[in-house]
């Protein structure tokens, strides 16, 4: 009977005596290591979050812009007075004239070859109705036409965010295809930039859009 309570008594204290020291130390090495994977999941997934946050803040950037240019464009050429001149042949457009209204591709103010369009169409708001686009190159700005500066000239006003975004390239081609004597144009314009803070998110946005306004 008392060599049972003694056997007894000595599993009750191994139980009572629970991990050892190296066994606690195996535990929070094995605890550590899960902590570090979790941390660096949530470390992984916070960047990735910012990166997407950042991307889409340059893409709305350039959306943007490239909406208003290419909106823009299908209006060259437009003649609210069409109609009174079509008794002509071929009809007149005042919007449309060769070295001075007509759509037209040219370098910067920086020299940057087809960087810089201008165009002229009827806005029905004063004399002033020759438009344009172009790249800025100095500053990384896409810049808009304003009192019929030339493409070469000052005077020409931001529509980028320059805060924000740096504009790396503007550029325009010019597919026009010519049947029966009719010009049907289509301009491409490719637009780049990448963000001030982290010059490593980029992006490159191109469209081509049809000049609605058929030139004679």
């Amino acid at each position: 009977m008392l060599m049972k309570l003694a056997v007894k008594s000595k599993v009750l204290s191994n139980a009572q005596r629970g991990f050892t020291l190296i066994e606690l130390m195996i535990s929070m090495v094995i605890g550590l290591i899960i902590l570090a994977a979790v941390i660096g999941m949530f470390v992984s997934m916070v960047k990735a979050d910012n990166d997407y946050l950042k991307s889409i803040r340059l893409n709305q950037e350039l959306r943007a812009a490239m909406s208003l240019i290419i909106r823009d464009i299908r209006r060259g050429g437009a003649n609210r007075s069409a109609a009174v001149n079509s008794a002509t042949t071929p009809p007149t457009n005042p919007f449309s004239v060769a070295g001075g209204t007509r759509l037209t591709i040219t370098a910067n103010q920086q020299g940057d070859l087809i960087s810089c369009l201008t165009y002229s169409y009827d806005a029905n708001d004063g004399s002033n109705e020759l438009f344009g686009y172009r790249l800025d190159s100095t500053n990384g700005t896409v810049e808009t036409r304003a009192a019929g500066a030339a493409c070469n000239a000052g005077g020409w006003q931001t529509i980028t965010d320059d805060n924000l975004v740096n504009i790396t390239a503007l550029t325009f081609g010019d597919t026009t295809v010519t049947e029966l004597g009719i010009n049907i144009r289509q301009i491409t314009v490719t637009l780049s930039g990448q963000l001030r803070r982290d010059s490593s998110v980029t992006r490159t946005l191109t469209e081509t859009v049809r000049v609605r306004n058929d030139e004679f």
